[in-house]
């Protein structure tokens, strides 16, 4: 498996993240230079590849100023089509950025795997607007709900920070409900740190360590319990 960097920096300002102003604002390479990287790897011997990036749904090609950026799906199926490739994936984006086109691109394309990694971060909606996500817990359900429509056996990694500044005990059993409902394959579980020079550092109503740790292990302990399940039902499959 090999992961190839498609896309660089962020322009969203989550407010607990330092990366655009480490990292600068988003910018992309052109879909001709990522299927040359993909084809060179393919010939050393590689089946798998992941496309990645830091906001991957950002990805807009490096088109020239005046002509239409490229789309995240155009790359897809670009890749997808590669003599040699055996798996596709793309990791790591948010749920408003799977698209129709998108959708299908992955439902449909020869060898892009029927799992994605969109990232939820928090079930709460409260917590959502404090951390400037730009989507809703609706959307991400939405946006599960779409795929396995398209695809019952459609699986989902995803990513959850605990003890953000000001999440309750009720923001944090809605992740938990989340969790529960979409029975992710692996969850990524961040406890709150906090980032110099970014909003969430200023804000008022810190989560004591304490619970973010107890909030943590029962993070952990229901994603492997999940997780577990998931693959039993695969056995004999």
């Amino acid at each position: 498996r090999a992961f190839v960097k498609v896309q660089d920096g962020c322009n969203s300002f989550c407010t607990y993240c330092i990366i655009p102003y480490v990292r600068g604002r988003s910018r992309s390479r052109t879909i001709d230079d990522v299927v040359r990287e993909v084809k060179d790897l393919i010939g050393n011997g590689f089946k798998e590849v992941v496309l990645t990036g830091i906001n991957i749904g950002d990805f807009d090609g490096n088109q020239p100023e005046g002509t239409p950026p490229d789309r995240l799906v155009d790359l897809v199926q670009a890749v997808d089509t590669v003599p040699g490739l055996h798996r596709l994936r793309v990791s790591s984006i948010d749920p408003d950025e799977v698209d129709e086109p998108l959708l299908e691109a992955i439902i449909n394309g020869k060898n892009t795997c029927k799992s994605m990694h969109i990232v939820l971060q928090s079930g709460s909606n409260v917590i959502l607007k404090r951390m400037n996500r730009k989507y809703t817990r609706q959307i991400f359900m939405d946006t599960v709900d779409r795929l396995r429509a398209a695809c019952p056996d459609f699986t989902f990694t995803t990513d959850i920070i605990v003890g953000f500044p000001g999440e309750t005990d009720a923001d944090f059993e809605e992740t938990l409900a989340v969790m529960r409902e979409v029975k992710f394959a692996k969850v990524h579980m961040f406890p709150y740190s906090e980032r110099p020079r970014t909003r969430a550092a200023l804000m008022p109503n810190k989560v004591p360590q304490e619970v973010i740790r107890e909030r943590k292990q029962q993070v952990l302990r229901l994603s492997e319990q999940i997780a577990y399940e998931l693959r039993e039902g695969y056995v004999g499959r």
